[in-house]
């Protein structure tokens, strides 16, 4: 058999056969994990089989439902930052324009991805809490794929307008867009055989099996006139347990998409980073894209124009990393062999608490066939007939409790030994899960302590969880700089702003976005915190000139679940300059009626029965010589200077040492 090269369809058959062989192994594992998760543990199933006794404790579904939302609780505020300069759209036939503000396109673009982001459109939130949810429970990644999808319409043109345009065949006009961040099903998701890591980006290839409807198969790919739908029901995903009954009549088509680097694959192909794609579907021997050409990238100069997507659009998350392996357990694997050991020790604990419940004996030819049977089966009523001269041993020769055990508490400890094991491998314990565990009370210090040390690890998994979301941003941000147009912009950003969005050159631009976010911004975070927070900042920074204080008063009402557009002012009320004029009035001068005017306008009123004491007390100073008749003040003539007393007597050396080291001078009591 000729060696299969990489442009037949049967050289990437091959190399999704391997890869779809290496992860059935784990498969079953996964479906265990699921199935613990949503109460359904293999276990459980055959104890209801066996009509025996197993009890399914729920540590899988309220370890992940309490670490899930503690490492990303809501969409984060992204934060943009731009390096280089950022090229104006060129015009043929007009003069250069000048350079749009940075500032400004980066406030619209980050406005733009808000919303293609948000709950109606890609809703990424939903999708990286089903991602997150992957990694935790079953399969320990979450695999996720960005992308976006024009619906197109074939449009004749008109007659007199096609002349003009020079177009004579029908063109294809978008009609609908999708921006989308989906979820891939873990069985769905191809890595190569061959491939041992967990940085998927530098894999060369990714793939993912689908499933879609026949007309819509029809629409994306080239298929042949007579091929029909070949499939019923999804085979792979996780089972639902719904016994094969979740089936469809609408036809489907299955297959597999593949993006790898081209230029593993073709010698012709120099740049690293170019993507191309296949695609395969079930019952057709080749290819069936219409382009292998990666329609979200585009050579300009020989490089990938600034608006070309860099790496794989299969993104896909872990929380941790296996030497050598691209397949990471989940924390549910992880915790398996304790989560069963647990369950079977509450198994048993149920089955000790039936077998040391008391027990009677009783003489069954002291009762009636009757009677004795309500005994047998507990179902005693108000009064047990007896034969007669039955009672005159006493009812202890009649029934009798029989020695039963009693349970041991030291049993019991093994029961702590097993959850204190899966809190630590999961980091969550009661506390971290918002629940009571009824256990001793600790210090705060201590209780402080365990959760710095539990945070290290959250904190550990939270900058993972971040820093592949900005990764996936800075991916959905290539396609909407490639695919969104001015007029589309519009509603999202309104006509200024889309103009000033439209106005960067986005494939040939030198600037560089870098994406961030706010620090703790993807967790929850206590409100009154929050509150205390943004009011401090803002008592902290809003007289800095440096600071845009209407934009600290537009965080801290919405803090507080106020309406900032009902309580801020955008600008204040101009107001008309005061006139800085100023007095500076003595003692003396309020003798003058004119100061006591001046004063009496500023709305400082002297009453009349002070103004009446003040010449009094005037008329006598004059009469004592100490003030002119002017009420000036006469100086004073010069006097002797008063003695001022001994000086301070200076204490003893002698003493001050004695003072200072509570000791007498002179010899000790040992040295004489």
């Amino acid at each position: 058999m000729p060696e299969q090269k990489p442009t037949d369809a049967g050289f990437w058959r091959d190399e999704v056969k391997r890869s779809r062989s290496v992860a059935e192994v784990v498969w079953p594992d996964w479906q265990t994990n699921l199935d613990y998760y949503a109460g359904r543990s293999p276990d459980a199933v055959a104890a209801v089989a066996n009509k025996t006794e197993w009890v399914n404790v729920n540590v899988d579904f309220y370890q992940v439902e309490a670490k899930l939302p503690q490492l990303f609780f809501e969409t984060p505020d992204l934060q943009l930052t731009a390096s280089g300069a950022f090229k104006p759209v060129s015009v043929p036939g007009q003069p250069p324009a000048e350079a749009p503000p940075v500032a400004a396109i980066l406030q619209a673009h980050r406005s733009l991805l808000n919303e293609l982001l948000g709950p109606d459109h890609a809703d990424v939130l939903t999708t990286i809490q089903k991602a997150l949810k992957d990694c935790l429970c079953p399969s320990g990644f979450g695999a996720t794929k960005i992308g976006y999808e024009p619906t197109v319409q074939s449009i004749e043109p008109p007659e007199q307008l096609g002349n003009v345009l020079n177009l004579q065949q029908p063109f294809q006009m978008p009609i609908a867009e999708k921006w989308y961040w989906e979820r891939i099903a873990p069985k769905k998701y191809r890595i190569p055989a061959d491939f041992h890591d967990t940085d998927y980006d530098k894999a060369p290839w990714l793939g993912m099996d689908f499933r879609i409807p026949l007309a819509e198969a029809r629409r994306q790919f080239n298929l042949p006139e007579d091929f029909n739908g070949n499939s019923k029901r999804d085979e792979k995903v996780l089972t639902d347990h719904s016994d094969g009954k979740d089936t469809s009549d609408l036809e489907a088509v299955e297959g597999t998409e593949i993006w790898y680097y081209a230029a593993l694959y073709d010698q012709d192909v120099i740049h690293p980073q170019v993507m191309r794609r296949h695609v395969l579907v079930d019952g057709v021997d080749g290819f069936v894209e219409k382009n292998n050409e990666s329609p979200y990238q585009t050579f300009v100069q020989g490089r990938l124009s600034r608006d070309s997507m860099i790496g794989n659009p299969i993104h896909v998350l872990t929380l941790r990393d296996v030497p050598d392996s691209a397949y990471v357990p989940s924390d549910s694997q992880m915790t398996r062999p304790l989560v069963r050991e647990l369950c079977k020790f509450r198994t048993q604990m149920v089955q000790e608490r039936e077998a040391t419940r008391p027990r009677y004996g009783f003489d069954v030819d002291k009762l009636t066939p009757a009677d004795a049977e309500k005994l047998a089966n507990g179902t005693l009523g108000e009064f047990i007939a007896l034969e007669g001269g039955a009672l005159a041993g006493g009812a202890q020769s009649i029934i009798a409790q029989l020695v039963t055990g009693s349970p041991n508490r030291q049993s019991y400890i093994a029961n702590d030994y097993i959850t204190r094991d899966i809190e630590k491998t999961h980091a969550i314990d009661a506390t971290a899960a918002g629940v009571d565990d009824g256990g001793t009370e600790e210090s705060a210090t201590k209780t402080a302590e365990i959760s710095r040390s539990r945070n290290v690890r959250l904190d550990g998994e939270r900058r993972r969880v971040l820093a592949w979301y900005l990764k996936g941003v800075a991916k959905f941000s290539a396609l909407v700089c490639r695919f969104m147009t001015p007029s589309l912009a519009v509603p999202y950003l309104g006509e200024q702003g889309a103009r000033v969005w439209a106005s960067w050159d986005k494939q040939t631009t030198d600037g560089r976005l870098v994406f961030k976010a706010r620090p703790d911004s993807q967790i929850r975070l206590d409100a009154a915190q929050e509150r205390r927070d943004a009011l401090q900042l803002y008592q902290m920074v809003a007289n800095d000139p440096n600071v845009v204080r209407v934009k600290l008063l537009h965080s801290l009402f919405e803090k507080y679940g106020l309406d900032p557009t009902e309580l801020v002012v955008e600008q204040l009320p101009e107001q008309p300059p005061e006139p800085n004029i100023s007095f500076r009035f003595s003692g003396e001068d309020l003798y003058n009626p004119m100061a006591r005017e001046i004063l009496a306008q500023g709305g400082i009123q002297l009453s009349q029965e002070a103004i009446d004491e003040a010449a009094g007390q005037l008329y006598k100073q004059v009469a004592l010589g100490l003030r002119d008749a002017s009420g000036k003040t006469v100086p004073a003539q010069k006097r002797l200077a008063e003695h001022g007393g001994p000086a301070e007597q200076i204490r003893p050396l002698s003493k001050m040492q004695g003072d200072e080291t509570g000791q007498r001078p002179g010899p000790t009591m040992e040295a004489a």
